[in-house]
């Protein structure tokens, strides 16, 4: 019984703005501030480029713990992640605070698969761009919550092993790293 639900009917959905940067007082604080290049490929975001102070973070439009971020402009339309502290993003992303009866880990597992027909609404452009109004209303197929949580719960714990299997591979890479570093003698100009 999946019914189909536009986006603006499943959550708030919050497009990001950036505090002025001539402003050094916004920045370099303990807040993030999420762009489209903090999201590459782990699904939580826990740490971001840029910071901002609280002053800068004031000056956002706040997006609480446990949203799912979507980017909507430019060449990375489509990457999707989670935020799991309150935090802000630049207006290149539009975030959606799911209302009760929805689940964030399902709706980030929904927006994950459906990104490449979400990101084909942007036409072929020199910057390709989502507007608000457009991803409000894309179309998706919603379960009742209980299933939602079922899903999403199964869903996570494969992104979990993934996330973990990574790790791994990334601290494998250090070591062969550092193992070439020692085996190869240099070459002495």
């Amino acid at each position: 019984e999946w019914v189909e639900k536009s986006l603006g009917e499943i959550g708030e959905i919050i497009t990001g703005n950036t505090p002025s940067t001539n402003e050094p007082i916004n920045y370099n604080g303990n807040k993030l501030f999420v762009s489209p290049a903090d999201i590459n490929g782990n699904r939580y975001i826990t740490q971001t480029k840029t910071t901002l102070s609280d002053i800068g973070f004031s000056k956002t439009r706040q997006i609480q713990a446990n949203s799912v971020l979507f980017v909507c402009i430019g060449s990375t339309i489509g990457k999707v992640a989670q935020n799991k502290v309150d935090s802000a993003t630049n207006q290149q992303i539009n975030s959606i605070i799911p209302f009760t009866d929805y689940s964030s880990d399902f709706l980030f597992s929904v927006l994950e698969y459906s990104a490449k027909q979400i990101s084909e609404l942007a036409g072929i452009q020199a910057v390709p761009i989502i507007n608000k109004t457009q991803f409000s209303s894309v179309k998706l197929l919603f379960p009742k919550p209980k299933e939602q949580q079922i899903i999403a719960s199964c869903l996570s714990s494969l992104d979990a092993l993934i996330a973990e299997q990574t790790d791994k591979i990334e601290q494998l890479k250090l070591h062969k790293k550092g193992l070439m570093q020692g085996l190869f003698p240099k070459i002495n100009d």
